[in-house]
């Protein structure tokens, strides 16, 4: 019996025997038996921080205690790494992972979730490898993010044969760079292998290629470092005079091979080893670009299908839908449960009944002329709405917001934006913030409810849209004082901290998220609006969303 065949006759053995703590153990040991295993880190109780396999190497923890956390790939535990930490195996204590020469070959794999630091629209995160930029010692590394040749969020396998730069560039560009970009807060096995003549970069089991980029030639070998060459780093590494290029997130696995595995192999072990499901559900499908979600007091939760002219209500698992005609947009409710909305095709504000299902026009000019396109709306705390009218300001400031009092005067309160899109009032209804589209930023002023007036609004926040059409589009507010951004054409909701920084970027399910909303009742967590899939998305969270104003 050769051991590939005794230790999955013994896994399958102890999978029949005991509970599902031992799926750990299966996975170590699918992994030991892929020839040329150098280490194997699954973080598993014991000892999280020493490798299996050829080498039992312990990894060190220079800047501070790494937390282990319940949540992993290969055992049931991750390493929670945050900002400025790092893992560390000096040079002189790891000869094993020296990998180097003409010939050399080598493989790392990995196993992430990714999270948001301060630095990630300008710095490349580096997962593992001996690499070290400072002292021109570079040998192999995968990353995240490089953002060379266009790229950004791909994974990145970093090769090199002379230690500095690529000759006649400023930095190292012999890498393989991806075509898929990696999520932020989702599970992610990614990859990266040099067989001493071609570098490849892997997403989820499978060859990511990419034009001129993946793979990517390299005929260099492997740089020898010397005694005095790189040490062995994990989430970071040595450039410009100090540890940076940070990998911020969870690790639940790290192998590294001295040999390039094939695809097969690496398809192989995604099977074997399938990611954490990402905490997105479907609450409804098939809509006709779907926007503006919000809830009732019964706790139905109601939306808009911009391009199927209706308003819809999804209450008990069942969906309804009201035509109301025109092109319905963002969503109020009032105190006597009638709907208001935005209607950029009527260019006007109206009001469904759903007692009687009458719809009636509230509000369609402004100084006189149309209003430019409504789009989203709020209730302040006495009962004036808010509304922005962004019209066709993707290119020149034309865009606006106005409020109308109760008393039913109504007039703008900013002007010259470049698509005026989502508000949200703050919770104590003294904060207005209003996004700005087209110039990825958010504006955040003091709010009068008695005045209407907004006063010292400056630019708050500014969030990475995409590189075409897109940007903050619909938010909220959740209870724990972060405000919850739609960014449209990012596939993200960017969480926002009350200091005007973005702490966390949630994946949706397609890449157009509308519009978001917090359940009140905490049942269904936070509600998204997905144009690209016509979707109504439920993301899992554990915070609550503030009490709206009606």
């Amino acid at each position: 019996m050769n051991r590939r065949h005794f230790i999955t006759q013994s896994t399958l053995l102890s999978g029949l025997m005991m509970t599902n703590a031992t799926h750990a153990l299966s996975a170590k040991s699918d992994l030991l038996s892929i020839p040329n295993l150098l280490c194997l880190w699954d973080f598993a109780r014991k000892q999280p921080l020493r490798s299996k396999g050829k080498y039992t190497y312990q990894l060190q923890e220079p800047t501070n205690k790494i937390p282990v956390v319940n949540d992993g790939v290969l055992s049931e535990n991750s390493l929670d790494i945050k900002e400025h930490e790092y893992l560390t195996i000096p040079r002189a204590d790891c000869p094993g992972l020296n990998i180097r020469g003409e010939n050399a070959q080598v493989t790392v794999l990995a196993w992430v979730k990714r999270q948001v630091k301060s630095r990630d629209n300008i710095e490349c995160e580096a997962i593992a490898g001996m690499w070290n930029e400072t002292q021109k010692k570079r040998q192999y590394c995968l990353f995240l993010n490089i953002r060379l040749h266009n790229s950004k969020s791909q994974v990145c396998g970093h090769i090199s044969g002379v230690g500095g730069p690529t000759p006649g560039e400023k930095w190292c560009i012999d890498v393989s760079i991806g075509q898929t970009p990696v999520r932020y807060d989702e599970w992610t096995f990614v990859a990266m292998t040099y067989d001493g003549h071609v570098i490849k970069s892997y997403r989820n089991g499978q060859f990511d290629a990419r034009a001129d980029r993946n793979p990517y030639p390299y005929e260099g070998g492997i740089f020898e470092g010397g005694a005095d060459g790189a040490d062995f780093t994990v989430g970071a590494v040595h450039r410009l005079g100090a540890i940076g290029n940070d990998f911020v997130g969870q690790l639940g696995g790290l192998a590294i091979f001295d040999r390039a595995l094939s695809a097969d192999e690496i398809a192989q072990i995604h099977e074997q080893h399938p990611l954490p499901k990402p905490s997105v559900a479907t609450l409804a499908t098939g809509l006709n670009f779907p926007e503006g979600p919000a809830f009732a007091a019964d706790g139905s939760l109601w939306a808009v299908e911009l391009k199927g002219e209706s308003l819809i209500q999804h209450r008990h698992g069942k969906l309804k839908r009201f035509h109301v005609g025109g092109g319905p947009n963002g969503i109020a409710i009032d105190k006597q449960g009638k709907i208001w909305f935005c209607d950029s095709a009527q260019r006007s504000i109206r009001r469904f009944d759903p007692v009687t299902g009458k719809t009636e026009t509230i509000l369609d000019k402004i100084d006189g002329e149309p209003l430019n396109k409504p789009n989203d709306l709020a209730f302040d705390s006495v009962g004036n709405l808010v509304f922005t009218c962004p019209g066709e300001s993707r290119q020149e400031p034309t865009g606006y917001a106005v409020v109308r009092m109760r008393d039913g005067s109504a007039r703008k309160i900013t002007t010259e934006k470049y698509f005026p899109n989502g508000l949200a009032f703050s919770a104590d209804g003294k904060t207005l913030v209003l996004a700005e589209t087209y110039k990825h930023r958010l504006w955040k002023g003091n709010w009068n409810p008695a005045t209407g007036e907004w006063t010292d609004a400056i630019v708050w926040a500014t969030v990475e849209g995409p590189q075409g059409p897109g940007g903050p589009d619909g938010m909220a507010f959740g209870e724990d004082e972060n405000l919850y951004v739609a960014v449209y054409g990012t596939g993200l909701i960017h969480v926002v901290s009350p200091e005007g920084k973005v702490i966390q970027k949630i994946n949706v399910a397609g890449q157009h998220p509308t519009n978001c909303a917090f359940d009140p009742s905490g049942k269904l967590g936070l509600v998204v609006t997905e144009a690209e899939k016509g979707q109504l998305q439920q993301v899992v969270k554990n915070t609550k969303g503030i009490t709206l104003f009606n």
